[in-house]
């Protein structure tokens, strides 16, 4: 086969690693780059293939875990600014009525839509319970 060939799909592999981003493509595109080469230098199609085979089974044990690890091995303690608020507390901006369903409440400086399982009025300094949404539930401090 071309080396061209193997180049295309090894291009196409790595493009498709931006969207993924678990590096399972780049082990193969890693793999391809290497048949590219076996084929630029004259090997046959089964070396070829070989090589491919070894160069991404290589990377794939090889790099491909300490890649991860370096990259997604904070990830599960971030939280996204909506799972942060949770247990901050808070102050009622508008009255929060939970049968009207109204009321809004402001956390580190963001409005919220807030209710509550009481009503609480104006100015009540309360703490967030739960996030459903984009509405909070708040307690009385």
């Amino acid at each position: 086969m071309n080396y061209y060939v193997w180049l295309i799909i090894a291009v196409g592999c790595f493009v498709g690693e931006m969207f993924s981003m678990e590096f399972s493509l780049a082990c193969l595109g890693t793999g391809l780059l290497g048949a590219a080469v076996a084929a630029y230098l004259g090997l046959g199609l089964w070396a070829q293939v070989g090589i491919f085979a070894a160069v991404s089974a290589i990377t794939w044990i090889g790099v491909r875990p300490f890649a991860l690890k370096h990259l997604y091995g904070k990830a599960k303690d971030v939280k996204t600014p909506a799972e942060d608020v949770l247990g901050k507390p808070a102050v009622v901006e508008t009255d929060i009525d939970p049968l009207q369903e109204t009321g809004r409440v402001k956390v580190e400086g963001e409005s919220w839509k807030a209710t509550a399982k009481a009503p609480l009025p104006a100015g009540t300094k309360c703490v967030v319970e739960k996030l459903d949404g984009v509405t909070l539930t708040v307690r009385k401090e």
